[in-house]
């Protein structure tokens, strides 16, 4: 497949940061205050206007003497203007008021404002304009167009006087804009509240995790492989890694997961997830999967793929659960140059593995299309749908270094394409063995707050032949190693800790001795990285939970290279 045979697609737009949505808000708002601006300059000058016969009898506004400027001003309002009597004739309008209602000119003057705005607003805005001041008045309504849409609109009111004639200029703004902006601005804060508390529930579950598969690795050490107990014990252990992929998943919606890349093959990741689908699927969708290449290795996490894989596929079936239908998956292999035209503005040039995931079922209307990534929005029915599995989709492909495109239409089904950029097969080295923990008689200070993971690790690397010194207290901590910091050989923090962050903890042991290893351990990425933790003089950051042989590995990695120096 080449770049000039891809299909049309929709590309996912930005999604525009919470500051960008606050800038674009105000200015709004100060749209709203030019236009009380120029109600002031209309109604302090004075307006030689004449009420004449219209077309079919209507009585239009016309300006005389000073029709020109006024005119003008009118015509170049970026708002809708229009003149109206008190029981709500159109007597003139602008331009930009006949494309807000989508009506031409001489459909809307001498109308009513009856006919272009629902029961109830008018009378509130009747009785609004029935207590208007010289000062005017303002408020919130909504308008209909003639095509039968509602749209909400700010007016700002003024009284003006024409042939004795008690009348009233309004300038409408189209609040539209302004209210997408409010809703996204607070779907971002959502999206952030609830990162934070993903995080918190992060680090809690995966504390509580850590004990329970630590202490059931060392239980299955010491009974017989074949023992009934031993394979009672491998299903908890499977629920508890099982949990522990949950935990990624949480992170990975809250984009603070540390993602745990290595190359992988797409085609794999279907065929494993179809597994899962299939039983869950009624027997009226047909599921159709074939691979158009054999070069499909990306570098990315696993879990991550594994929930776009079955999010996108979810949906797919959701769309097609009343009448049933064909869910196709498709992988192929497309390679663009600079020179060839990109299904994204900012794509880079080169390889991608693309993942197709097509239904046959209802479709989506355009203004849905454009909404499909937002966050909390569904189309499904209260308690079938959150709302977020595309948003997190949309974060998991973008931090791969990918691209999401979505063409639908109603009727005719859906169609995804996801671009992962493709590694060269060299790099494709996931059987590679991994090396061997091997253990040491070194001396750890082990600090954590939760007093079951120092106790687990105290057993489980005294079962290496270290020498473990453990304490649930990073001010504990500080006080036994400044006693006698050349007793120990490693330091072991978490990162989250009372009084003393396992950062803070690591500066106050380097100032005591320099050359002291430290491993930090965190449960998620935030707010720590691998680069600002070797900036601090941390020798490994380590994610939780460990597990026996990453830990026992890290800590043999990190001290013989301090040997080596």
């Amino acid at each position: 497949m080449t770049a000039h045979e891809i299909e049309p697609v929709t590309a996912l737009k930005e999604r525009k940061t919470l500051q960008e949505l606050e800038a674009e808000l105000k200015e709004t708002q100060l749209r709203l205050e030019d236009a009380e601006e120029t109600l002031r300059a209309i109604q302090n000058n004075e307006v030689d206007a004449l009420i004449v016969d219209g077309p079919q009898g209507q009585q239009v506004f016309t300006l005389q003497g000073a029709e020109q400027p006024y005119r003008t001003l009118m015509e170049t309002m970026s708002e809708g203007a229009l003149t109206t009597t008190i029981d709500g004739m159109i007597l003139y309008c602008n331009q930009r008021f006949s494309e807000m209602i989508r009506a031409p000119l001489n459909r809307i003057i001498g109308s009513s404002f009856k006919e272009i705005m629902p029961s109830e607003d008018w009378q509130k805005l009747k009785a609004l304009l029935n207590t208007c001041g010289k000062e005017g008045c303002r408020g919130e309504y909504r308008l209909t167009t003639f095509e039968g849409q509602e749209i909400p609109v700010y007016v700002s009111a003024r009284p003006l006087r024409l042939q004795d004639m008690e009348s009233f200029f309004l300038v409408a703004t189209d609040l539209t804009g302004q209210h997408t902006l409010e809703r996204q601005i607070r779907q971002s804060q959502k999206m952030e509240a609830i990162g934070t508390l993903a995080g918190g529930i992060a680090h809690d579950f995966n504390n509580i995790l850590a004990g329970m598969i630590g202490f059931t690795e060392m239980v299955m050490e010491d009974i017989a492989p074949d023992s009934p107990e031993h394979k009672r014990l491998e299903l908890v252990l499977k629920g508890g890694k099982r949990g522990r992929d949950l935990v990624k998943q949480i992170l990975a919606f809250s984009s603070q997961g540390e993602q745990e890349k290595k190359p992988l093959a797409v085609s794999e990741i279907v065929e494993e997830g179809l597994k899962l689908l299939r039983p869950t699927l009624p027997s009226t969708i047909e599921i159709v999967s074939k691979s158009l290449t054999n070069d499909d290795r990306i570098f990315a996490d696993l879990v991550q793929m594994h929930q776009v894989l079955m999010n996108l596929c979810t949906n797919a079936a959701h769309a097609m659960r009343e009448k049933g239908g064909v869910l196709e998956l498709q992988i192929s292999k497309v390679g663009f140059t600079e020179h060839d035209p990109l299904p994204f503005s900012d794509m880079v040039p080169g390889e991608y593995v693309v993942l197709t995931v097509r239904d046959t079922g209802t479709g989506m209307t355009p203004d849905i299309l454009d909404r499909i990534f937002d966050p909390f929005f569904t189309t499904k029915k209260p308690g079938e749908g959150t709302g977020l599995g595309l948003s997190v989709i949309h974060g998991i492909v973008q931090r791969h270094g990918g691209y999401v495109a979505v063409e639908s239409e109603p009727g005719k089904g859906t169609t995804f394409r996801v671009y992962l950029p493709k590694i060269e097969e060299q790099a494709f080295s996931e059987d590679r063995e991994a090396p061997v923990a091997t253990g040491g008689n070194e001396r750890i200070l082990f600090v954590d707050d939760e007093d079951m993971l120092v106790e687990l690790n105290r057993q489980r690397l005294t079962r290496f032949g270290y020498e473990v010194v453990g304490t649930t207290s990073s001010m504990d901590a500080l006080d036994i190693f400044r006693k006698d910091p050349d007793v120990f050989d490693l330091v072991i923090t978490d990162y989250t800790m009372p009084n003393l962050t396992g950062m803070e903890l690591a500066a106050q042991l380097l100032k005591v001795k320099p050359s002291i290893p430290i491993i930090l351990c965190t449960g998620d990425s935030q707010p720590v990285t691998p680069e600002s933790a070797q900036d601090a003089g941390i020798n490994a950051l380590l994610m939780k939970p460990a597990g026996r042989e990453g830990l026992a590995q890290t800590i043999r990695n990190v001290l013989d290279q301090k040997t080596k120096e």
